[in-house]
């Protein structure tokens, strides 16, 4: 699991929300969506926060999106990534384990407590 952190905290995918729609465009590579029917399909009331999210994820290369369409980024190495991430996603304990890590690494590099 330790490459699929590393995977994670390069990709910045911090929460819950941004790994619940990678998984998404993981199982619906070859499909480009506007944040609209994202929005819908996933259920997701907030649309300017998906918006946001999308940004944040085409920002580290994981998605492509062209006038108001996104999609998987075409990159074998992601595909094969985002294919042991949506395994481990599969179990719910993985999953918070993956997702507390990762927190718990980003509050370590914005905290203002000093470091030993």
């Amino acid at each position: 699991m330790d490459d699929i952190t590393k995977f994670v905290r390069a990709r910045r995918i911090d929460s819950f929300q941004k790994l619940r729609l990678l998984v998404f465009f993981h199982r619906h590579p070859e499909s480009i969506w506007t944040s609209q029917e994202i929005a819908e399909k996933l259920y997701f009331g907030d649309v300017p926060l998906l918006e946001g999210i999308i940004a944040d994820l085409r920002s580290v290369g994981l998605l492509d999106c062209v006038g108001n369409g996104c999609a998987l980024h075409n990159e074998p190495g992601v595909r094969s990534r985002l294919q042991r991430l949506d395994e481990l996603c599969q179990d719910p304990l993985a999953r918070q384990q993956i997702l507390d890590h990762v927190t718990h690494s980003t509050f370590l590099a914005h905290s203002v407590w000093p470091r030993r």
